[in-house]
């Protein structure tokens, strides 16, 4: 972290136009949530629901931009043979490659999502804002777990399919657009509902419905197996689909 803040901020200019351009981003977020609250008067939804929705995503996405820089560039290091330095080292490989390098200005999603969290937790959350604070720390945790290896598990069909990096950028704006919505404005056409959960039920619409309502503890228990069973099933499909790797090396050798 220290290294990679005064890398990133040699270029001032760079450095601080990337940070306003994420503030004004996740700004925009918010614009608009408030534009649908008031063109929608009927879904019965407050703003206190896309604010706690908001404040997970802002994590998931500030996680993964932040702490996990490669994951996120994953498909391109695949298909460019950038994987060979990684594979150079006696480390397993998958976490060498997840540590090796983080982006600093995504640190303000993370700032940003704690503020829409804190606005949630005093404004809108019934019961005291420290159990609403503690209970989304638990949520986010299990569930950040889930986003990064889904994230891991698409990314890793690179291993199978060159320039699946421009398919990544698509499946990314789905997911991006349609987790920013309460999952209420989807229940009223059931196709599309069951759609919605396929898609998005482990880490986006059961985290929200236990930070809405009272969460039971099988909710709890659901979450926490989704989260050891997609992170054990794609460390194990990772490994697998890595013995699909072509080495840069060896094209240049030809």
């Amino acid at each position: 972290m220290k290294f990679a803040f005064k890398q990133q901020r040699q270029y001032r200019t760079n450095f601080f136009a990337s940070l306003a351009t994420m503030i004004f981003n996740d700004a925009c977020f918010v614009v608009i949530f408030l534009i649908f609250l008031w063109y929608f008067t009927d879904t019965w939804l407050t703003f206190g629901n896309f604010l706690v929705l908001f404040s997970m995503s802002c994590i998931w996405y500030g996680v993964v931009h932040w702490l996990f820089k490669n994951i996120w560039n994953l498909s391109t290091i695949i298909e460019q043979w950038k994987l060979d330095y990684y594979l150079s080292f006696p480390v397993r490989p998958l976490a060498f490659l997840s540590f090796t390098d983080v982006l600093v200005t995504d640190l303000w999603d993370i700032v940003f999502g704690l503020i829409c969290l804190s606005i949630y937790a005093f404004g809108f959350a019934d019961g005291p804002a420290w159990m609403v604070l503690l209970k989304w720390i638990l949520i986010v945790i299990l569930s950040s777990i889930i986003f990064l290896w889904i994230y891991i598990a698409v990314w890793s069909i690179s291993f199978w399919l060159q320039k699946w990096s421009k398919v990544q950028d698509l499946f990314n704006s789905m997911f991006t657009s349609f987790s920013q919505y309460p999952p209420e404005i989807y229940e009223w056409n059931k196709l599309v509902f069951v759609f919605m959960c396929l898609l998005l039920f482990p880490w986006i619409i059961l985290p929200y419905k236990m930070m809405i309502w009272n969460s039971t503890l099988w909710q709890w228990i659901a979450l926490l197996w989704f989260a050891v069973l997609i992170l054990l099933l794609w460390v194990r499909v990772f490994r697998r689909w890595l013995k699909k790797y072509s080495s840069g090396n060896l094209v240049h050798q030809m």
